[in-house]
């Protein structure tokens, strides 16, 4: 009996360590580190494979340091005659929304809805960067965001934009030789003298300085108000211009904000409602707001979520009265 409970035991350990063990690999294979190493890792392949490495020379994981002593990290760089690549690889599931030239984009996951900066605009830093630091035209430069999960975007994808392994038909898509091969032979030189080592000691280094660099500055504290004031001006002055509304922003600036009065958007006359393509049900106009940005227009189909179709829609702006 003894040496049945002794076994009994033992498996039932065995059975506490993978139950610990699978937990564990399910938390480092959710997280965004990860996500981000596989998405490196997927882009590093379809690149090794596709390209001819005699006439494009990728290079991956550049940690730089710029003029300022600040430093950027870029995913991949592909240089050839055709220019100097420049790939930012975001790993994503879900729903986006976006687009080219708005400040963040928006993933949504089932119930989830979540906002990040948009990917075009962080690799515009690299760019300039890049442009500073290899003395090259910003024309030379080719920006491109290589998605490599399972998102799908609901809205028009920007032409910079690519999904999985088409970056590398993209790539190839650039004919027009813009470098000579000396001048790729100097580009590859300047980068490898000028990356800082690949360790950890890097990375680490260069997320604290990015922690620091978006760090809300702590402004001046505020005098006290003295007892005897001037009167505030009256409500009348106040009033926006007859036929306009207002809206109450706050404009940021160092230490504090200031409201000042804008006027609201423009009112907006939705295109007739079509039908869905899938099911023939009648679709439903929606919109998805964001702070600071122009606000996406969509067509759902009525029957959601059994139906998940959605398509942009367009709306007219109309004249504000005057």
């Amino acid at each position: 009996m003894a040496a049945m409970w002794q076994q009994l035991h033992g498996v039932m350990g065995l059975w506490l360590l993978l139950a610990v063990g699978l937990t564990l690999l399910s938390g480092v294979l959710r997280s965004a580190r990860f996500k981000g190493w596989l998405g490196e890792r997927l882009v590093r392949r379809w690149l090794a494979q596709g390209l001819d490495p005699q006439h494009y020379h990728a290079l991956h994981d550049l940690t730089l340091r710029l003029p300022d002593g600040s430093t950027t990290q870029i995913d991949h760089v592909v240089v050839s005659v055709h220019g100097v690549f420049v790939l930012e690889t975001k790993h994503l599931q879900g729903w986006i929304f976006g687009a080219e030239r708005q400040q963040d984009w928006t993933q949504t996951f089932y119930r989830h809805r979540v906002r990040f900066q948009n990917p075009l605009r962080q690799n515009w830093r690299h760019l300039k960067a890049l442009e500073t630091l290899l003395d090259v035209p910003l024309a030379h430069l080719h920006s491109v965001v290589v998605l490599t999960g399972t998102a799908q975007f609901k809205t028009a994808m920007p032409a910079q934009v690519v999904q999985g392994a088409a970056v590398v038909p993209y790539v190839r898509s650039f004919n027009a030789q813009l470098l000579a091969p000396e001048a790729v032979q100097r580009i590859l030189q300047q980068l490898d003298a000028q990356r800082l080592a690949p360790t950890r000691a890097t990375h680490r280094a260069h997320v604290a300085q990015l922690r620091q660099r978006h760090a809300r500055p702590e402004g001046p504290a505020l005098a006290p108000v003295p007892a005897t004031t001037t009167a505030p001006a009256p409500a009348a002055a106040l009033q926006p211009p007859r036929g306009r509304t207002a809206a109450m922003v706050e404009a940021t600036t160092p230490g504090w904000t200031e409201p000042v009065l804008h006027p609201d958007p423009a009112p907006t006359m939705p295109e007739a409602a079509p039908s869905c393509p899938r099911c023939a049900a009648p679709l439903v106009a929606r919109s998805l707001s964001r702070d600071g940005g122009d606000p996406l227009y969509f067509w759902r189909c009525q029957r959601f979520p059994e139906c998940r179709h959605m398509q942009p829609r367009t709306v007219q702006v109309l004249p504000l009265e005057e």
